[in-house]
């Protein structure tokens, strides 16, 4: 059943021009990022102030952030490129099944990495790269984030669930609620109750619980177009299988992500305790610049969806190449900032000289290559909208698999320990030259299908 309320979001979507709806939907996405982003490097800040050990025991524990964030971007983007699509054809229970399971699978994948965490927790700790002076710190921070792991995953997923059918504005209000949330209770955690660095964690605990209720009050105040479990009795293992297979490129991404930074722990841990530290700050300030790239790529899937599953491919095109363009822009205009005042940047969160000396080389090195994440991401993103999701996957993997993982190996052989600080932009520089022939196929395929359309159009006039 299509409402009244659904037919004018499905002409909003389809109709509206694309450029404004992307910014509409990117805005409080980019924001909603950048508040994760965020508190994010409030964790690194408060808990670097314990000492440099403390700082890399939070590095160290990065990498499950990274296993969860992959558990809900593959089921949120799974999901939410199914459900724009849907909502394109005017399917609206359909919409509803998608959620409905892509949810009821984040959290029983939270509840399981949960009770892993809980049971094998010095194991993991160990397995991710902390060494004798990281583990007691990492093994306390890591027991919060195992307890947050449901609400992490059920968070993610929301918000891209919500942001699929154009509520992107609900979705960053959710995250925000949580995002502020952690960065008052950090101090209060850490500091004034003196629980050190457990009370990061136990901050995150309770700030995600907070928006993850947050996003899911959408639907009980019905709010969302979509009722949750409307449908989803019908062929439930078929979609959830589809839902799986159109958010692999996020699963690989991701989950590359979580490896490349045990790996990467493992051999900065062989460094220094510093080095961690310089890293795990380098980490999390790209990530906060990334913010704008992803979020501007997440504000144009549900516009790709719509009119992809509406066939107004022409509409789908402008959306890729005008989101193309902007992420670019806004990453080279922050890039520039980051490398000139990257020692002062990397002072705020350890005034170590030795943190500074390496942050700084290794923050200048990555912002070189800042810019190319514009095309690198809003293909990817454009070929899960479509459903292409062999090709989404293969470039996806390119980054933190076809190249980080064998420069991490052989660097270091021939060019020292250090040189492990340059490995990632010489990834993402030739992640970029693999990408352009899949965006130039891509807009090809676009253009044919606009092509075909209007000849369609033509014979029947």
């Amino acid at each position: 059943m299509f409402s009244e309320k659904k037919q004018s979001q499905h002409e909003r979507m389809t109709k509206d021009d694309v450029k404004g709806l992307i910014l509409r939907l990117g805005a409080p996405t980019t924001m909603g990022l950048i508040v994760i982003s965020l508190y994010s490097l409030a964790d690194a800040f408060f808990v670097s102030s314990l000492g440099t050990a403390a700082g890399a025991a939070v590095g160290v524990s990065f990498a499950i952030v990274a296993l969860l964030q992959a558990v809900g971007y593959t089921l949120g983007l799974g999901g939410g490129s199914l459900i724009s699509r849907a909502l394109g054809r005017k399917e609206a229970d359909e919409a509803s099944a998608y959620a409905a399971l892509s949810l009821f699978a984040g959290l029983s994948a939270g509840i399981a990495i949960l009770l892993i965490g809980l049971f094998f927790g010095k194991p993991i700790i160990l397995f991710l790269g902390a060494n004798e002076s990281i583990f007691p710190s990492a093994l306390e921070y890591s027991r919060g984030l195992f307890w947050a792991a449901p609400f992490l995953c059920g968070t993610f997923v929301l918000s891209q669930l919500l942001r699929a059918e154009g509520r992107a504005i609900y979705s960053m209000v959710g995250l925000i609620c949580g995002g502020i949330l952690n960065i008052l209770l950090d101090p209060l955690f850490i500091t004034t109750l003196n629980m050190g660095v457990a009370g990061a964690s136990r901050a995150t605990l309770v700030s995600q619980a907070v928006s993850f209720f947050v996003l899911l009050s959408a639907y009980w105040s019905k709010k969302s177009q979509i009722q949750l479990f409307r449908g989803v009795r019908e062929k439930l293992f078929q979609k959830l299988r589809c839902i799986l297979i159109t958010g692999l490129p996020s699963s690989l991404r991701q989950g590359l992500i979580a490896l490349s930074t045990i790996l990467l722990n493992h051999a900065t841990a062989d460094w220094s305790d510093a080095a961690v530290t310089a890293v795990s700050v380098v980490t999390r300030l790209f990530l906060l610049a990334f913010a704008l790239c992803l979020g501007i790529g997440q504000g144009m899937m549900p516009v790709v969806g719509y009119n992809y599953g509406s066939e107004q491919y022409g509409r789908v095109r402008a959306a890729y190449r005008f989101a193309t363009l902007l992420s670019s822009a806004l990453m080279l205009a922050i890039s520039i900032p980051m490398f000139l005042f990257a020692p002062q940047l990397i002072a705020l969160f350890r005034s170590d000289r030795e943190v500074i000396a390496i942050g700084s080389v290794a923050l200048r090195a990555q912002s070189a290559v800042l810019a190319l994440h514009g095309l690198i991401t809003c293909t990817i993103l454009l070929l899960q909208s479509l459903g292409k999701a062999f090709f989404a996957s293969a470039l996806a993997a390119l980054r933190q698999g076809f190249f980080f993982l064998p420069l991490l190996f052989l660097l270091p052989s021939f060019f020292g320990i250090e040189s492990v600080i340059w490995i990632q932009p010489i990834a993402d520089a030739a992640t970029f030259l693999f990408t352009i022939p899949f965006a130039i196929e891509a807009s090809a395929h676009l253009k044919q299908k606009t092509a075909e359309g209007e000849a369609v159009s033509d014979r029947g006039s």
